[in-house]
């Protein structure tokens, strides 16, 4: 014999919630009238992770792992909902939310048609950031040279 779960469920309600529902007959209809509740609180909450992470950007001054790693958990919140994203589209999302800073990376990306999985996006993106800083700093040098060099030149 199945026991009568009704009375469990009543007892662990608050007050305001065991008076709504003491009449009803089964624990079908209990089931169902805390998801016409509360149901739609789940929804609200998948629709603001989805934006917070569709409208996610980089900001300067971020480190690109922390990003990336914000920008995956807010992928795995929507999973916790029921909302499945494959993973090109993920890696197509976290692309578009990078930096000026990624723009080469961004159009090598979608100019060759590349399709990453995460493993791949998260080698490529420290080797291209690495790589851009160290030609960032060789323009400065040389831009401090040619100012160097220039400075000597009027001063003769």
């Amino acid at each position: 014999m199945i026991p009568d779960i009704n009375p469990i469920m009543l007892v662990s309600m608050n007050d305001v919630l065991r008076i709504k529902h003491e009449f009803m007959e089964t624990t079908f209809e209990i089931m169902e009238s805390l998801h016409d509740m509360f149901g739609k609180q789940s929804n609200q909450s998948r629709h603001e992770v989805a934006r917070t992470y569709m409208t996610t950007k980089m900001k300067n001054g971020v480190s690109m792992c922390v990003h990336v790693l914000r920008m995956i958990n807010g992928m795995h919140e929507e999973k916790i909902y029921g909302v499945v994203i494959d993973e090109c589209t993920q890696v197509s999302i976290i692309v578009e939310s990078l930096t000026p800073t990624f723009s080469e990376f961004t159009t090598n990306y979608i100019m060759n048609k590349l399709e990453f999985n995460m493993t791949q996006l998260l080698n490529d993106l420290p080797t291209f950031e690495s790589l851009n800083k160290t030609i960032t700093k060789v323009e400065e040098e040389n831009l401090i040279e040619e100012k160097h060099s220039t400075s000597k030149d009027n001063t003769k």
